[in-house]
């Protein structure tokens, strides 16, 4: 009887043991299978499947007559399922010579995730064809684009340039961002056990949107010529930089915009912020008696003098605790406001503005937009500083007169040597040709008036007598009569009073009858320092070409301009 409970007991404990481990199976698979389950179904397609997404072609950029001056062309991204790579030290080996990386980051980069990885972004075709011949485990190939500017330098500072994903990082890569990218679509990517996809096997989830092209109002010969312009006169003065705009004086429209040093829009990441930066919309400076030309038609519009008011010109003017004198000996001492402005002088503009006052000329500039923003569609605009009305002291009207104490941008000087060009209305500088109303003249009704007709055509005759017997004789082209004015300007010190550098500056526009484009053209510490010696040619150079390039009429009556070379133009 006791061999027989001995037995049963054995049994029993057996069976025990057997529905305890069943128990324990049983309940352990109930809570992976039920408690677990989400988890353990995601890691499985996470395993076998990847969500990617489909990225649109990005829209071209275009020049005003259809030139192709950004585009995106097919390329490829390796990557790496991590946990799916075998031998990671052969596949980085292998990897290491098609992509010329060390092969101890691409070990890095393997081990480093557990799942999904780029090696490598951006390769060309070739490369992604002899890594797939490999067959490597793990590693695979994601269709992508990379953007390319065909002409390198050409209107560098304008276009700006997208990163690594494909998205404008400045100008108007990035100004044009929503028009440009379009919109990425999705897909379910099935895997195989080495990490490649199964043909036939993908899901459309979303079908990705390809991106507008932009037609610009740059003109690429325009712009290649303001270019090599630039660097000729940067070069020839050595000068630090030199910058650049060439406007349509009716539409706004921005024909050329450059600056040099420029580069290599393919190669920007090796290139140093400051020469990146578009000096004519994101600087200002005090552009000195290049403003002369606001200071005259403010007066003009006033009615306070008239271009034969005659003023008496002494050696020195003592206003407040300061003295203002001309940068070079007048002609003579009593000179009309037309000479005043044809030669230049301190004194003579000062004398004018006097007679219009703070309040006057104040009023003028902020019509004019001194100190705002002139709106072109372009990131990142200096909105330039003008000294408000309440902190004008005695001396604050005779410095801002002559273009010193007060800063301002290219395209404001552009801005406000159109108004004089266009018969008194402001534009406002755009690049975007095809998009809204930026890329239409605008009506008569919608432009702002700053000025009458008159005061503006009697400013386009003193400009003329500028370039005709004054201190922009430089700025004279062989076939077209133009007007303008010549500005040289100290620079501020940021410890306050002024350096002994200068910015030269010539703004003015062609042909002098009926004016269609204007140009701005301005060097950072030249030699010569004067701007009618530096950027007025530059000038000439530049308007000629842009001129002749619209066909634009020959004046039918040429002026012959004295010969003023040697002269200390300012």
């Amino acid at each position: 009887m006791a061999r027989r409970e001995r037995r049963d007991l054995r049994v029993l404990c057996l069976f025990i043991t057997f529905l305890l481990g069943f128990s324990a199976v049983m309940g352990r698979l109930a809570y992976l299978q039920l408690v677990r389950a989400e988890e353990y179904r995601k890691l499985a397609e996470d395993q076998r499947s990847h969500l990617l997404e489909l990225k649109p072609k990005r829209g071209r950029i275009l020049d005003r007559n259809g030139e192709v001056l950004a585009y995106s062309m097919d390329c490829y991204n390796v990557y790496a399922i991590s946990y799916l790579v075998k031998d990671v030290s052969k596949v980085a080996s292998e990897l290491s010579l098609l992509l010329k990386m060390p092969r101890g980051d691409l070990e890095n980069r393997i081990k480093s995730s557990r799942g999904f990885v780029y090696l490598a972004r951006k390769v060309d075709g070739s490369v992604a064809e002899a890594i797939r011949a490999r067959n490597l485990d793990g590693v695979g190939l994601e269709k992508d684009s990379k953007r390319v500017y065909p002409n390198r330098e050409l209107a560098c500072h304008v276009l700006g340039y997208v990163g690594i994903d494909n998205v404008g990082l400045a100008g108007l890569e990035l100004q044009y961002e929503e028009l440009l990218a379009g919109k990425p679509g999705k897909a379910a990517m099935e895997l195989d056990a080495r990490g490649e996809p199964i043909p036939g096997v993908n899901r459309m989830l979303e079908e990705p949107e390809n991106g507008r092209d932009v037609l610009i109002t740059i003109d690429a010969q325009i712009q290649f010529k303001l270019q090599d312009q630039l660097k000729k006169i940067v070069v020839d003065t050595g000068a630090s930089w030199g910058a650049g705009v060439v406007m349509d004086a009716q539409t706004g429209e921005i024909l050329a915009l450059g600056v040099y040093p420029d580069f290599d829009l393919n190669r920007f990441p090796e290139t140093k912020p400051e020469i990146a930066r578009n000096r004519v919309i994101t600087d200002a400076f005090e552009p000195g008696s290049v403003l002369k030309v606001a200071t005259a038609l403010a007066c003009l519009e006033a009615g306070v003098v008239s271009p034969n008011t005659v003023f008496h010109i002494p050696p020195e003017l003592r206003v407040g605790n300061s003295t203002f004198k001309d940068a070079h000996p007048m002609p003579k001492s009593d000179m009309t406001f037309d000479e005043v402005i044809a030669q230049s002088s301190n004194v003579g503009t000062i004398k004018a503005a006097q007679m219009l006052g703070k309040e006057g000329l104040h009023r003028f500039l902020d019509r004019l937009g001194m100190g705002r923003a002139t709106g072109v569609d372009f990131p990142g605009e200096n909105p330039g500083r003008m000294p408000s009305l309440g902190n004008w002291t005695d001396t604050t009207l005779p410095t801002v007169a002559i273009g010193q104490g007060i800063a301002v941008n290219l395209l404001q000087l552009a801005v406000v040597t159109a108004a004089v060009a266009n018969g008194g209305y402001k534009v406002r500088p755009h690049f975007l040709k095809n998009e809204g109303s930026e890329g239409r003249e605008e009506d008569a009704a919608e432009r702002d008036v700053v000025c009458s007709p008159g005061a503006a055509a009697s400013l386009r005759k003193m400009l003329g007598d500028v370039v005709t017997f004054g201190t922009g004789t430089q700025a004279a082209m062989v076939g077209y009569n133009c007007g303008g004015k010549t500005g040289t300007a100290m620079k501020p010190s940021p410890r306050g009073g002024y350096t002994k550098d200068y910015m030269a500056t010539f703004a003015g526009f062609a042909p002098l009858e009926d004016p269609r484009l204007v140009a701005v053209i301005t060097l950072d510490d030249p030699s010569p320092i004067y701007g009618g010696l530096t950027a007025a040619p530059c000038f000439a150079g530049i308007m000629e070409f842009a001129l002749l390039r619209l066909g634009v009429p020959l004046s039918l009556n040429k002026i012959n301009t004295k010969d003023m070379v040697g002269k200390q133009t300012r």
